[in-house]
């Protein structure tokens, strides 16, 4: 078995403890290059979903990072449904926008303008992800070991489609995240690069190229507005976007069941 197989297969059996990573996996996963953190990604896809092909993405890219990054997301949960609270080592909110894209891109040598992909966009929605991961302290883990960890990626959770959204100014937006209906956060024009469309050419044109571009029907959710915010044992989150006098864009929400 090889180094990725076995940090992939620690990483699951991780999540199933709901215990973190072991010390020495950990430090291993840390030395890892970016593509072999891919790769392990990759193997842990494989071990849970075999030859399928994702359906779903998150994307993002921090100033310590020297790119873009991406990870597969497994589970697309509709609005106001539950899932079980057994199934999460730790719960975390981020409340974010997602597109599902109506239009194909296939790879090609010249990379696509930010005007194609837009143009590819059939609807965006409130999203909200739902954090989870092996690692004991994601906080100072570093970019490394989190991208082999999926990005801290626990479920995803699709809400409410926007209306017009082409035409809304992100720098007016706020995005309001709840736990166990209580405000955790809230903030105006939050996405770390204003427009949270703006990694999607990247995507287009390099993030989805392993699994053959991006197809109709794909769904991308694109980084959190307010930050990532924990709860020991939640009830419920419930994400919400408003426009500049307060009205509500759209939400999203799930229940945890125990």
């Amino acid at each position: 078995m090889t180094q990725i197989q076995t940090l992939a297969e620690r990483l699951i059996a991780a999540r199933q403890r709901k215990q973190p990573l072991a010390a020495d996996d950990f430090a291993a996963l840390q030395a890892l290059t970016r593509s072999e953190a891919y790769a392990v990604q990759a193997a842990v896809w494989q071990a849970q979903k075999g030859s399928v092909r994702p359906q779903a993405w998150k994307i993002g890219g921090s100033s310590d990072q020297p790119s873009p990054v991406r990870a597969a997301m497994p589970e697309i949960i509709r609005t106001g449904a539950s899932t079980p609270q057994t199934r999460f080592r730790c719960f975390g909110i981020e409340t974010e926008i997602a597109v599902r894209f109506g239009k194909a891109l296939s790879p090609r040598a010249t990379p696509y303008a930010y005007d194609e992909v837009l143009a590819a966009i059939d609807t965006a929605h409130v999203a909200i992800e739902i954090v989870d991961t092996a690692l004991a302290d994601h906080a100072t883990a570093g970019p490394i070991a989190c991208l082999g960890d999926s990005m801290l990626h626990g479920s995803f959770v699709l809400g409410d489609v926007f209306t017009d959204w082409r035409t809304l100014d992100w720098r007016t937006l706020s995005a309001h995240s709840f736990i166990d209906e209580q405000l955790v956060a809230e903030r105006t024009g939050g996405h770390p690069h204003i427009d949270p469309f703006t990694l999607l050419p990247w995507w287009a044109s390099s993030g989805a190229l392993d699994w053959g571009g991006v197809q109709a029907g794909d769904i991308v959710t694109t980084g959190t507005w307010n930050g990532m915010h924990f709860a020991a044992a939640p009830r419920s989150f419930d994400a919400r976007f408003t426009d500049a006098n307060g009205h509500v864009l759209g939400s999203a929400s799930v229940i945890f069941s125990l």
